[in-house]
């Protein structure tokens, strides 16, 4: 019943997030309040709202909603609206994905389960074993263009001594 006090007149949800009011004190969600055509009126009383820069903040609306009690997705554990998301971040049952995901592996798993699947893929085997050889690479390309720019600047004889005898012995 409470939560049917809190829900959005325009979108009829209980939104999480910032919650804006009329002058009246009727209440609305922030991206509902965002999406409304101008000129901006309040979808209870038809009040005019004025430019949303200046919208009214309903912070007490908002604690309200944090303060609804909410379920972790991932094991069910009891917390509120306004600790949910830290709680499932951290959730030791939410699913994990495998370090290789960019290298094409679709495993999904929970973090217990990460390790042992992880020293068996071959994609993270594979990445692995890649890495220092990609640092390397990447260390000898850094060399071939300070190279490169070194070759180049002798060329147009700014090299120093080595540039300054080219351009001597042309004389």
């Amino acid at each position: 019943m409470a939560a049917q006090r809190l829900e959005c007149p325009v979108c009829l949800e209980v939104q999480d997030g910032q919650q804006h009011q009329c002058r009246e004190g009727h209440v609305f969600c922030a991206s509902c309040d965002s999406n409304l055509r101008a000129p901006r009126r309040c979808p209870e009383c038809r009040m005019s709202l004025g430019p949303l820069s200046e919208a009214i903040r309903s912070r007490s609306h908002e604690e309200r909603i944090t303060a609804l009690p909410a379920a972790c997705a991932h094991c069910g554990m009891a917390t509120t609206r306004g600790e949910l998301a830290a709680h499932e971040h951290d959730c030791p049952q939410r699913p994990r994905a495998c370090a290789a995901l960019e290298a094409g592996c679709a495993w999904s798993g929970l973090l217990a389960d990460k390790a042992a699947h992880e020293s068996t893929c071959p994609f993270a085997v594979c990445q692995h074993m890649l890495a220092p050889l990609q640092a390397q690479l990447a260390a000898q390309g850094a060399e071939n263009e300070r190279l490169r720019s070194r070759v180049a600047a002798l060329e147009a004889g700014e090299g120093g001594e080595e540039g300054g005898r080219r351009v001597r012995q042309r004389v």
